[in-house]
């Protein structure tokens, strides 16, 4: 097996040990194409959970639309079929979704937030490795933007896989009753960027291996888009989500 070398602009304090191709590639979505396949498998996955959802979600939420959103996809290299996507969206410039539902925390203020939304992954073989991978995507995305916590809301069973990264309880143990989902009871959990891998070294995360310890080249990430959408712009330069929302619908 090939081993990497160092990557001096990694976020972890390890290097990478062995590298490995995933059956996928992780990249940010490019265009109307990409966001309609991400919707499509959304409406297909929260459909599954909740029927009345599978045709809602399948139309652009005005959180997708914006320029300074990121949303994150994974497709198969052999078919190029969607298999997962995750959306970011930062606090620099507005209110985060979440707290649309509830006022977070005050250790919460003044701090540089993302919340990650819509994560989905197809079922199948090919899908096992998507969670994992669009987690590792945006944790590094997170740390090379000088983000402080990201937050996610998560129902159970899922929550565990938060749980297991070391994820904070930011409620404690209280669910909120999240209406884009079909109003059930989800979790609010946290993670702050910079303690997250002293975190997962010290309580063995079953992960670390994946995320500090191999080097994926097929997660390819543009950085130059996102230091653009995730610094510097004005709440101005927000009106340009008219032109997208326009192709969109068109």
């Amino acid at each position: 097996m090939t081993v990497t070398p160092a990557l001096p602009d990694r976020p972890y304090s390890q290097n990478p040990l062995s590298t490995e191709a995933l059956p996928f590639r992780v990249r940010l979505a490019e265009g109307p194409g990409d966001l309609a396949r991400a919707l499509h498998l959304r409406g297909e996955a929260y459909g599954r959970h909740v029927p009345a959802l599978a045709q809602r979600l399948q139309h652009a939420e005005s959180d997708d639309l914006r320029p300074d959103a990121l949303l994150l996809i994974a497709e198969s290299h052999e078919t190029r079929q969607l298999l997962g996507s995750v959306r970011l969206i930062h606090n620099l410039h507005g209110r985060l979704k979440v707290e649309d539902e509830a006022p977070l925390p005050a250790r919460f203020l003044g701090k540089r937030l993302v919340e990650a939304r819509r994560l989905t992954a197809r079922p199948g073989i090919e899908g096992r490795m998507v969670t994992p991978a669009l987690i590792k995507a945006a944790y590094e995305i997170c740390f090379h933007s000088r983000i402080d916590e990201a937050l996610i809301t998560a129902r159970a069973p899922v929550d565990k896989m938060y749980r297991m990264m070391q994820f904070d309880d930011v409620l404690g143990g209280a669910r909120l009753s999240l209406p884009d989902v079909g109003s059930l009871p989800h979790g609010l959990f946290s993670l702050g960027i910079r303690e997250a891998e002293g975190r997962w070294i010290r309580a063995r995360c079953p992960l670390y291996g994946f995320m500090a310890l191999t080097h994926h080249p097929d997660i390819r990430i543009d950085y130059d888009i996102v230091h653009h959408r995730f610094s510097g712009l004005s709440r101005a330069d927000l009106t340009a989500s008219d032109r997208l929302r326009s192709t969109v619908a068109a």
